[in-house]
């Protein structure tokens, strides 16, 4: 129980941190003024099977959705620079999964790791506050 607690206590701490980053991809520059969240993933990754299997089949139907529609790339694709988003600089993917909010091609947000859906949702929500503050 203890050990659950603080793993749950460094997420948010991490997530907390939230700086900025400098720069980060975005939809092609036709899709300006788009607020997205890409889903950097690798097929061997459990964190992201389990993601897929508890989140995946509801996202596109959350209002959420409607506001950051989830674009998936495989980790090596976007390291290679080989998606859509390659056209803007990115803060470098190291784990899998990691959920970048973009927008007009800049990094607003993101989320490493994934452990259980209730973190995600409320991560997200921080994601989505920070947009429209209200």
């Amino acid at each position: 129980m203890a050990l659950k607690v603080f793993v749950i206590c460094w997420a948010l701490l991490a997530l907390c941190a939230g700086i900025p980053h400098a720069a980060a991809s975005s939809a092609p520059a036709s899709d300006t003024g788009k607020t997205l969240l890409i889903y950097v993933y690798s097929p061997d990754c459990g964190a992201c099977r389990q993601f897929d299997s508890e989140i995946g089949p509801i996202y596109p139907k959350t209002t959420e959705a409607a506001r950051l529609p989830l674009h998936k790339v495989l980790l090596d694709d976007w390291q290679m620079g080989a998606t859509a988003f390659a056209e803007c600089a990115a803060d470098a993917v190291i784990g899998t999964p990691t959920f970048i909010q973009v927008r007009d091609c800049r990094e607003l947000d993101r989320i490493t790791g994934y452990s259980d859906a209730e973190l995600f949702w409320l991560s997200l929500r921080r994601m989505i506050n920070r947009l429209d503050p209200s």
